[in-house]
């Protein structure tokens, strides 16, 4: 077994666990019966299914690294490890009969500091020392998106939140929409 083999193996658990977490709690939703609908939380969990898919193609990017430290080891597993929380945060256990709205606004501070986290992490850890280049303008949306994020989990405003919610889901398309046109 390659490094990179052994690499991919726990990153592709963690993306795997974390995917199947909001694939249950959007089945479950689905599936309820008087669950009151929270339309931020079910963006929040999109947002999450596509930078796990897009962090899954990224992958591919360092396939032909030849060495690995543990460092570099823990912050290419330091995302997906948080995203993992952000996806587990994303529905409660039981989501039949349960106010989705009110869920939301119990849990929201908690899921923009690791919304925070998470892209502070791709700005300073994951290109700089996995990808190996800087791009500025995607660190500096990074980090735009990281202030945004803790901005937003101290005020609840909702309509704030909304637009946190939207620029973050805006990044990912784009970054998604760049690296698919070779940007």
């Amino acid at each position: 077994m390659s490094v990179m083999e052994f690499v991919l193996v726990a990153h592709a658990i963690i993306v795997g666990l974390a995917v199947a977490e909001i694939l249950r709690g959007l089945a479950d939703t689905l599936r309820a019966e008087e669950a009151r609908i929270s339309y931020r939380l079910l963006l929040i969990a999109g947002w999450t299914l596509l930078l796990l898919w897009q962090l899954w193609w990224a992958v591919w990017r360092v396939v032909d690294r030849p060495e690995w430290t543990f460092p570099e080891y823990l912050i290419f597993l330091f995302p997906v490890a948080i995203l993992y929380m952000i996806a587990r945060l994303c529905f409660p256990e039981k989501v039949s009969g349960t106010d989705l709205q009110a869920y939301y606004l119990r849990v929201a501070p908690k899921i923009f500091v690791l919304v925070a986290v998470t892209y502070a992490s791709f700005a300073f850890l994951m290109q700089p020392f996995i990808f190996r280049a800087f791009g500025p303008w995607v660190a500096a949306s990074q980090v735009s998106i990281a202030i945004l994020a803790l901005l937003a989990s101290r005020f609840h405003a909702p309509a704030f939140q909304l637009f946190v919610i939207i620029a973050m889901v805006a990044q990912v398309i784009w970054r998604g929409l760049s690296t698919a046109i070779g940007s």
